[in-house]
């Protein structure tokens, strides 16, 4: 049975996919191509580990790899994932890539304004989804884990650090999972920006991803993986860019996190000066 060496466990809406393509350039890594995010531990644990390992290569392939591994970014925040990852997987590493928690909430408002139609303002947003700001206090998720895992079977990227130092987080990875860090492609980590749209077909593209959604409820996750990978949500996604995060706003919201910040740097031994600028 082939099953994961690590996994990248979130946070939604931080540069997971980024993380992904990252991860997924290394010639001695093995990554889904079916399916970014799996999510079995959230979604679909009752379906067993025989449809888990079918994302992954034969056991004849693995030997090639040094690591094996999926992102999936709900991971953080569900609350039975600690346990059932520390069951299934004991020997497994964890990563985890962070944000600015007024930055992530504002990129989580981006997507409902993309893919759902959303038409109000980001404060109405966070008025009416206060968990959108919930979730930016990493450290009450990052505790449950600690619970089942040593912090050193943890590594913590900071989004802001990663983007801006793409050969220090290369070597960062490369250390945490035993690979050779000069065989990630000179040209991997190369961010292009991923900013949210205003659609033009805001109605269209909005019942393209409710259908999206309903396809998986119903277990045809297959096809919505292969109108995914093609290029039917970038066209229909066009339009004008989500208009920047107001400065004073970020930093009034901002303030509900000074505490979080103090505890995040302590528990998981990072430093988040990037965020207190």
């Amino acid at each position: 049975m082939t099953l994961p060496t690590f996994l990248g466990i979130g946070a939604p809406r931080a540069g997971t996919t980024w993380l992904h393509t990252l991860l997924a350039s290394h010639p001695d890594v093995y990554m889904p191509t079916v399916r970014k995010e799996i999510r079995f531990f959230d979604l679909y644990y009752e379906r067993g580990l025989g449809w888990y390992e079918s994302f992954f290569c034969s056991r004849e392939e693995a030997e090639r790899y040094r690591g094996i591994g999926e992102i999936s970014p709900q991971y953080l925040i569900g609350e039975a994932c600690p346990q059932r990852i520390a069951s299934t997987l004991p020997d497994c590493r964890l990563i985890v890539i962070l944000r600015h928690p007024v930055d992530r909430a504002y990129s989580q408002y981006g997507f409902f304004v993309q893919r759902r139609n959303y038409r109000r303002s980001f404060e109405e947003f966070v008025r009416e989804r206060p968990r959108a700001l919930e979730k930016g206090f990493y450290s009450h998720y990052l505790h449950r884990y600690l619970r089942y895992f040593d912090r050193d079977r943890i590594l913590t990227l900071v989004s802001e650090i990663a983007f801006a130092d793409v050969a220090g987080t290369k070597a960062s990875l490369a250390a945490f999972l035993g690979l050779d860090a000069d065989r990630f492609p000179a040209s991997a980590g190369r961010r292009r920006e991923n900013t949210s749209t205003v659609p033009e077909h805001r109605s269209l593209y909005g019942l393209v991803a409710r259908t999206g959604r309903r396809l998986r409820a119903w277990h045809l996750e297959p096809l919505v993986d292969l109108v995914t990978r093609s290029r039917v949500p970038a066209i229909l996604g066009k339009g004008r860019p989500l208009p920047p995060l107001d400065p004073e706003l970020k930093q009034r919201l901002g303030r509900r996190y000074d505490e979080e910040l103090d505890e995040l740097e302590r528990c998981m031994r990072i430093d988040l000066s990037s965020w207190r600028a």
